[in-house]
This record gives C-alpha cells, structure tokens and sequence, in this order.
C-alpha cells in the first residue's frame, strides 16, 4: 500500500491535461501571426504526445497490474480503457496539422470536456485502487518511464507547464520530491523561462505561486 503523497506524479500529469485543452481551445481560435501559431503547434503537440503516452502507459502496465491485484475491478478499469478509446478520435482531429488551427479550436473544446469528465472517473475509481494495491517499486517504475517519455531536452517546458496547471498544495509536494539539483534548475531557469512561454502562447501571465516565487 502507498500514500497519497506517491501519487503526486500522476496527479500533476492530471492536472496539466486538465488545464492545458481549455487554454488551447481558447488560443488557437484566433492566433495572432505566424510565430504564434507555430508555438501554439508546438505546445499541442507536446500535450497531445504527453496525453497518448499516459493513457499508453495506462492500457499496457497500469491497468493490468491493477487487475492482476484485484481482479474484481477489471470492469471499471476496463471501462476506462474504453474511454481513452473515445478520446482517440478528437485526439487525432486535434493533431491534424492540415486543418488550421482556428477549425480545430472546436475539437480542442470538446476534448478538454471529456478529458475532465476522464479524469474525474479516473480519479474517482482508479485511484483508491493504486493506492491499496501498488507498491513503492511500481511507483518508481512509473516514473522512470514517464521521464523516458519526456525526453531531457523537453523536461524544462514539460515542468513548467504542470507548474502552471497544479494547485499549491499538489505543487508544493511535486516539487519537494525532485532532487535539489533540479529544483535550483527549476526555480532559477526553468520556471522563469516557462513564464515568458506562457505569456507568448496565452496573452497574459502565468499563474502565480509562491511555492515557485517567495
């Protein structure tokens, strides 16, 4: 059995879908010129490639290792493996690089709607299940994936987007667990750096926190 504590990692990732959809939505229906709307790319493309991955690593190790545990939940795990069935297509319509941005800010509404209603199942039955039947080795082995997934050279802008989406309480537990290391990085270079991203994609300043400012 686990904490919630433990489970940071996975609810910050929560956290940044559920924020980052609604932002998008609302951008890309009127980019202002070029060099915004190939950020607004950019910053899509990391999220819808974050989102696959996480439901990837769902669908192969998560759920199967839950069911393994506790075979009386496989149909409410299998149920959310349906819905990431759902969300594939408005993924894929999202992604499509051949409709301007401004015709997919629609499909980005509509995924930030079900990917909400998602998360709040997840989170609602998924997670007292991880937190009965997963151990501190599963745990780790979740996060060295996600971190495979990320990529060094994405790490910085991957933070500081979950820096902007979580609330205090979520962030201050993130952050206390990374390694001193990293979090000098973070506070000196990544977030500032992140703030001037997020003012450029969304026209106004990141969210404030004074886990990341005091």
């Amino acid at each position: 059995m686990i904490k919630p504590e433990h489970l940071t990692g996975f609810l910050m990732m929560h956290a940044g879908f559920r924020a980052e959809f609604g932002r998008l939505a609302e951008a890309c229906a009127t980019p202002r010129d070029d060099a915004h709307e190939e950020l607004l790319e950019e910053q899509l493309a990391l999220v819808l490639d974050m989102l696959h991955a996480h439901h990837s690593h769902e669908d192969a190790h998560l759920w199967p290792t839950l069911v393994g545990r506790a075979p009386e939940a496989a149909d409410v795990l299998a149920e959310l493996e349906s819905e990431h069935a759902v969300l594939d297509p408005l993924v894929a319509a999202a992604s499509d690089r051949g409709v301007p941005l401004a015709g997919r800010a629609p499909t980005l509404r509509r995924l930030h709607e079900l990917v909400n209603e998602h998360l709040d199942h997840e989170e609602r039955t998924a997670v007292p299940l991880m937190l009965r039947h997963l151990t501190l080795d599963d745990v780790e082995a979740d996060k060295r994936r996600a971190m495979d997934d990320f990529g060094r050279r994405r790490i910085p802008v991957i933070f500081g987007w979950l820096a902007s989406s979580a609330d205090t309480r979520l962030l201050a537990t993130s952050y206390a667990d990374l390694p001193v290391v990293a979090r000098l990085m973070f506070r000196l270079f990544w977030w500032p750096a992140y703030r001037r991203r997020f003012a450029r994609l969304y026209g106004a300043a990141a969210p404030a926190n004074a886990v990341l400012e005091s």
